[in-house]
């Protein structure tokens, strides 16, 4: 086994992994790599592919010792490739765009995840390109917690699709005439933005029943695992908003281009610099 004879099964092989783009390759070719190192035949062929946002490799060997030394090589690269873009190589991290999971760094994400738009003539907008107008709305239907909504237009086959995961999914839904709902939803649409409370965690006029629209939090209570973990609701309320300050998910960097709930002017922050510092210790 010589350099040449490894490059070339590299080579050949590079082609039967099915990714998204181009942003694993560095990633597959040390994978086969290793392979040959291990001991792989090289005249056999070695197929992969993206799965619920994660590498996956198939393989198999008669040798126990060698299946040993391969699954090693795969699970290795598989906890990689959930940290690294699909698209660019980069850092990245697991995400959820249209109901389907991917890896990708902030920006390749930002650019995948259009942002709903609606500008002062009614366009609908998403990634800048408008693809309807309200007043073209001849019914809209909603799943039954209303986190999801079906747009039918006049002479068009094609349903928009729109969900809670998007900024402004709320503004949208507030601004969509009742009378396009079905009658059996139109009080419920309705009482959900009469209702809605202050967040003391976020600051938004978002809080809807036992949850958050804008930072998806609880409301503190006085019972449960509230008591058991917090102790007294100022504790809570630190805590989830020092969570939003790191936003490790990147959702509020996501989300800071969303208009569909008011800010709180009297909103207070209840965390330190010392204290999210602590914090930070315990998480890392």
């Amino acid at each position: 086994m010589n350099k040449e004879e490894i490059s070339l099964f590299v080579e050949r092989n590079l082609t039967n992994f099915s990714v998204n783009s181009t942003g694993w390759e560095s990633l597959i070719r040390k994978l086969l790599f290793e392979f040959a190192i291990a001991g792989w035949n090289m005249e056999h062929r070695v197929f992969g592919k993206e799965k619920f946002g994660g590498l996956r490799c198939y393989t198999y060997s008669e040798d126990e010792a060698l299946n040993n030394k391969l699954k090693a090589i795969k699970d290795k690269y598989s906890e990689l490739s959930v940290k690294t873009c699909e698209i660019c190589g980069n850092e990245g991290k697991m995400r959820t765009i249209d109901s389907w999971q991917t890896t990708l760094c902030l920006n390749h994400f930002l650019e995948q995840q259009p942002v709903i738009e609606i500008d002062h003539k009614q366009n609908i907008r998403r990634s800048n390109k408008t693809i309807l107008n309200i007043k073209e709305i001849v019914k809209a239907d909603l799943e039954y917690d209303l986190q999801r909504m079906w747009i039918h237009t006049r002479g068009q086959e094609e349903m928009f699709y729109f969900s809670w995961q998007e900024p402004n999914y709320y503004l949208l839904l507030k601004t969509i005439p009742l009378s396009l709902f079905p009658k059996d939803r139109r009080n419920e649409i309705a009482g959900l933005f009469h209702s809605l409370q202050n967040c003391e965690i976020c600051g938004y006029k978002a809080m809807y029943q036992k949850n958050c629209l804008r930072c998806h939090n609880e409301p503190w209570n006085e019972s449960g695992y509230f008591i058991a973990d917090y102790g007294e609701k100022s504790n809570y309320i630190k805590e989830c908003q020092m969570d939003i300050f790191m936003d490790e998910d990147d959702y509020e960097k996501y989300f800071i281009y969303d208009r569909s709930f008011e800010k709180s002017p009297d909103h207070q922050i209840l965390f330190s610099s010392d204290d999210l510092r602590e914090y930070e210790k315990l998480l890392f």
